[in-house]
């Protein structure tokens, strides 16, 4: 079974020739399994045309060939689907030749940037191919963020890892139903009055098997297999049922921020989601923040722009999350519109006022250029007293962080927060 574009096996016919050439070797073993991937094809695609994607992705598959093959009859090559290849190997080389496909990708394109990311495993006797594969493709998928290195092996905290996110994927449904996932609450201060403004929601995974899951890994995944949006509409209904509740207590009532992902705006009407349930606890639009995270500039976005500005014109606000934590900055500044930019923590890890000048101008520079957009500014992340005094000289409108509260319970929100001055450190 060949591929009709590169003429290399298929997936189906890999797996096959795979296995028996592993089970032909009698156990001898010495086999290294290759996942590659290129990056940003899409991106390519999108630039250059599909024409021009697809003449690439034959060249990858003659590079390959030429650096892998030879007249070792024990090796197999692949297209899996899109731009992923797959080798089998001999283990002993297997980076040398990598590094050698990579060194010749370069010389045919030095005027473009294609970088191909190899992942590396070496099965063991009587592995299972397509496990053997997985693996493969997860040591590959470990280095997608970091642009220094073009190749990785597999080991065992990737196992872990993979097996923690089928359990995420698996579990979901009954976390939300057993309310193993909850909502909790991250105060805001406003700078000028130094008084609570705001509150952020946070979802926070209790699993009754593994503990506390952290949002670093929930999250990510749920995005990756678009199972995002069922935690988001989940999160948001119960802001909106706490807020009904505080306010039939006669309970102070603040402003709430609700996270939203980039494909909440695909694979749900998300809009009319949170318009219902406004509707239904009578909530008004000014008391919900839209919060959408910077990497929103990963994708195509018409969709996700038309959204912003319907919820702009309708009356909710909409804030800028995690501001300088990627590439894309000022792009997304550029081709979207916000009502509030959140400075990602980064800008403030380390910081110390008697000794990172770099630091200072550079937050002192974005918020002079919020401040021309006609945009709110607001520090997350602020941990010392030195910290938050340089932010407030400086003219920011809000901030949060541990100095104020760790995210916690609406209940401890009331019983701690309330009664007390936010503008000290919590104690914590």
């Amino acid at each position: 079974m060949k591929d009709l574009l590169t003429g290399l096996l298929t997936r189906r016919g890999f797996h096959e020739e795979a296995q028996e050439v592993m089970k032909d070797s009698g156990g001898a073993g010495g086999f290294a399994l290759v996942w590659f991937n290129l990056d940003n094809f899409k991106m390519f695609n999108s630039r250059f045309g599909f024409d021009r994607g697809d003449e690439i992705l034959k060249e990858i598959a003659m590079i390959l060939s030429s650096i892998f093959l030879r007249d070792d009859k024990k090796i197999l090559l692949a297209r899996f689907s899109d731009d992923n290849f797959v080798v089998l190997t001999d283990w002993a080389t297997v980076e040398l030749k990598i590094d050698r496909v990579q060194e010749y990708l370069y010389t045919l394109h030095e005027n473009i940037t294609l970088r191909l990311r190899a992942g590396i495993y070496f099965p063991s006797e009587g592995e299972d191919i397509r496990k053997a594969c997985d693996r493969a493709k997860l040591a590959c998928d470990n280095i997608k963020k970091n642009h220094s290195v073009s190749s990785c092996m597999f080991h065992e905290e990737m196992s872990k890892s993979l097996a923690l996110q089928q359990h995420i994927l698996d579990n979901l449904e009954l976390a939300l139903n057993k309310n193993y996932i909850r909502v909790f609450y991250q105060p805001i201060i406003n700078l000028k009055t130094e008084k609570l403004s705001e509150l952020e929601a946070l979802a926070r995974w209790n699993d009754p098997e593994l503990g506390l899951i952290s949002p670093a890994e929930f999250i990510p995944t749920l995005e990756r297999y678009r199972e995002i949006h069922k935690l988001d509409v989940y999160a948001m209904k119960k802001v909106c049922d706490d807020y009904s509740q505080c306010r039939q207590k006669n309970l102070p009532l603040f402003p709430v921020s609700i996270n939203l992902s980039r494909l909440d705006f695909e694979l749900c009407d998300i809009i009319n989601e949170i318009e219902l349930a406004t509707a239904v606890n009578n909530i008004p639009r000014e008391m919900l923040n839209i919060e959408i995270t910077e990497s929103i500039n990963d994708e195509d976005t018409s969709v996700l722009n038309l959204g912003i500005e319907k919820f702009r014109a309708l009356g909710y606000e909409v804030w800028l999350d995690d501001f300088g934590s990627g590439y894309s900055s000022l792009n997304v500044l550029k081709d979207y519109s916000f009502d509030t930019i959140k400075f990602d923590m980064k800008f403030l890890s380390g910081f110390d006022i008697n000794k990172s000048e770099k630091a200072k101008y550079i937050i002192s520079a974005n918020l002079s250029m919020a401040r021309l957009m006609g945009m709110k500014a607001l520090a997350e992340g602020v941990e010392t007293e030195e910290q938050l005094a340089y932010l407030k000289s400086i003219g920011f409108d809000k901030a949060q962080g541990y100095y104020f509260g760790k995210p916690m319970e609406l209940e401890k929100i009331y019983s701690e927060l309330i009664s007390r001055d936010v503008s000290k450190p919590a104690n914590i």
